[in-house]
């Protein structure tokens, strides 16, 4: 990564930082059912369905990122397991939700199940982010694991889908990339969704 890129990317996560931070608490809650509304229309006009044999990766949220939970368990009813991420290294393993052991910490904020749980790899996963634009490229907090984590799931799951979670307020005209950095195959807000077809931003009826 040169200089140039790396100071562009450092200053656009600083001030969305200070953009999602900044949103209300009443607009966070909110923006949780619509954005499961809308993950899960999107999914149905897809013809994608998760049954028992299906994991849905999630992540459990820190600070001021949008909720997926809602999401996550709308679309797991048709049984699919649900898993969060857990740092193993430079990687990210995902470890099966569910039983009564207490979630451990695993850096930077985030918790799991500790490594007594199962492990599996999500059929589609729900990815936090800083920004993003319509070309659904998405900057996150420059550690890498996603874009890691998505480029593997990639080459060994057949019709894997990455999808962020945001709020709408985290849109910008341009994320800077680079070559390592995993553009998402949608991203859903509270009041849109930004889908592969020619990054064409859509808004379902509601």
């Amino acid at each position: 990564m040169t200089p140039e890129l790396l100071e562009l990317k450092t200053e656009l996560r600083r001030r969305m930082k200070l953009v999602r931070d900044g949103l209300a608490d009443a607009a966070r809650a909110e923006a949780a059912p619509q954005i499961a509304d809308r993950v899960e229309r999107w999914l149905a006009g897809e013809g994608r369905t998760f049954g028992a044999a299906a994991t849905i990766g999630l992540y459990l949220p820190i600070g001021s990122e949008a909720d997926p939970r809602p999401a996550a368990e709308r679309l797991g009813v048709g049984g699919a397991r649900l898993a969060v991420p857990a740092i193993l290294g430079d990687a990210l393993v995902f470890r099966a939700l569910g039983g009564s052991r207490p979630l451990e910490p695993q850096g930077f904020g985030t918790l799991a199940p500790g490594a007594e749980a199962e492990t599996t790899e999500p059929d589609l996963l729900l990815v936090p982010l800083l920004a993003f634009d319509g070309a659904r490229r998405r900057i996150g907090y420059g550690r890498g694991f996603y874009d890691r984590a998505i480029a593997r799931l990639r080459a060994r799951r057949r019709g894997f889908l990455a999808v962020g979670i945001a709020f709408e307020a985290q849109r910008v005209e341009h994320v800077p990339t680079d070559r390592h950095d995993m553009p998402l195959d949608a991203v859903v807000t509270e009041s849109a969704t930004v889908r592969p077809s020619a990054a064409r931003t859509t808004h379902p009826p509601a």
